[in-house]
């Protein structure tokens, strides 16, 4: 019989993951919480967009790519499960507390608890503070009484994909394994020759976890550093876009980034993940990291943002945490709407996405208390009269609305992407 792979968590990396794999001819079965995804995926449609793949679940969905239920899966025969890889997100509690893994443990637990774990191998592919899947491996051996690198095999790859690049880049990105044990390096080798990308050996699983931390700690550091400088720029009187512009020019040393609201459910929790780290630094700090600096210098925006605000009757349009992608987790629209609401504002939402799948759906916290809601910006605009537009996310469905934009109150730019437009009353960040 063929091996085949176990993929928990399929959400908006795990499901890519899962089908990529698939496509690379292994047999691969999908588990979800969500009995919504499960039977979307079964009728074989997407729970979501992403390029590409609506394609890969009509190939594969019900061939190699077998989704199922928590419940399909207990009822399930895994005899021929070779490889577990888990692609659930980590959540981040409140700072100072700690992330919270109880999700973690849950997948971990159930899966001992059926002893699935002798004889295969296990890969933790998500966002982890440092250490943790060693723990993992002594929670394991204690538990179970299995011995990792005699009866499993344990490693950590760090998730590096794109929300709307993520079935191109899983196909092409080079996998960066940290293994608990030497054999582990070998079976991860083994999964990733069948869907390419290249590899990257990591000595031990804590350093795999360092570099995805790394890695989105210093974007969120990047960004935030291009706004705090838009900001200063403008009470200078400086506009920044015209200021990056030239510094990046002809100048490798710098590659300084444009301003613009930071979020995501990646960007936003991150940061704080890495602060982790810095717990057994000795002595210990007085001051918080750079990169936790950056986290509270993008949060800074929402008020920036809400002091520029004229009148009373405010759209935000844009919910989604970056243009182009149906997902509403940790944007900068929800901070902002709730906070528009606390001061007395009344405000009404747009999104192209608004309401299509589980990611887009309005907040819980602002949904009863938002005026209107809608999907098509122009017609909003038409229909009711704002004191303040807030272009929170530049849509590229939105990028040559400027003409809807004329003669409707203010305009506040996040993004700069109305600056060339005459007619407009217009705040830009930095411009």
């Amino acid at each position: 019989m063929q091996d085949e792979v176990l993929v928990i968590g399929l959400g908006r990396i795990g499901l890519p993951v899962a089908l990529v794999t698939a496509d690379s001819g292994l047999v691969v079965r999908g588990v979800d919480a969500s009995e919504v995804s499960i039977a979307s995926l079964k009728e074989k449609k997407a729970p979501f967009e992403e390029p590409g793949l609506s394609e890969l679940i009509e190939k594969h969905s019900g061939n190699n790519f077998l989704p199922m239920t928590w419940d399909d899966a207990n009822a399930t025969d895994f005899t021929n499960i070779r490889w577990i890889v888990v692609t659930i997100g980590v959540h981040v509690l409140p700072w100072p507390n700690p992330a919270d893994l109880s999700i973690l443990h849950t997948i971990i637990d159930g899966l001992m608890a059926r002893d699935g774990l002798k004889g295969r191998t296990l890969i933790l592919r998500t966002t982890l503070p440092v250490g943790t899947t060693s723990l993992i491996a002594q929670h394991i051996e204690q538990t179970t009484g299995l011995e990792v690198g005699k009866d499993l095999n344990l490693a950590f790859i760090p998730e590096r994909l794109v929300e709307g690049m993520a079935i191109s880049e899983e196909r092409s990105l080079p996998k960066i394994i940290g293994p608990v044990n030497p054999e582990a390096l070998s079976e991860a080798k083994e999964l990733f020759s069948h869907i390419g990308g290249g590899l990257i050996e990591m000595s031990n699983s804590d350093s795999a976890e360092f570099v995805k931390l790394i890695d989105n700690a210093w974007r969120h550091t990047r960004f935030a550093f291009a706004n705090d400088a838009a900001v200063a720029a403008s009470a200078n009187g400086v506009d920044i876009i015209e200021v990056i512009n030239a510094a990046n020019q002809d100048y490798d040393r710098n590659s300084v980034a444009l301003p613009g609201p930071v979020s995501g459910y990646c960007l936003g929790k991150d940061p704080l993940i890495f602060e982790y780290a810095f717990q057994n630094v000795e002595p210990k700090r007085e001051l918080p990291s750079v990169w936790l600096t950056a986290l509270r210098s993008s949060q800074a925006l929402v008020p920036w943002t809400i002091e520029r605000v004229k009148g009373n009757r405010v759209l935000v349009a844009g919910l989604s945490f970056k243009e182009d992608v149906d997902d509403f987790r940790m944007a900068f629209s929800e901070p902002l709407i709730e906070s528009l609401l606390d001061a007395g504002h009344e405000v009404s939402v747009c999104d192209p996405e608004l309401g299509r799948n589980a990611y887009t759906q309005l907040w819980p916290n602002v949904a009863s208390r938002v005026v209107n809601t809608g999907t098509d910006l122009p017609t909003m605009l038409n229909e009711e009269k704002y004191d303040t537009v807030i272009m929170a996310v530049r849509h590229s469905i939105w990028k040559d609305s400027g003409a809807d934009l004329v003669g409707k109150g203010l305009i506040i730019d996040l993004w700069n992407s109305y600056r060339n437009i005459s007619g407009i009353e217009r705040i830009g960040l930095g411009s």
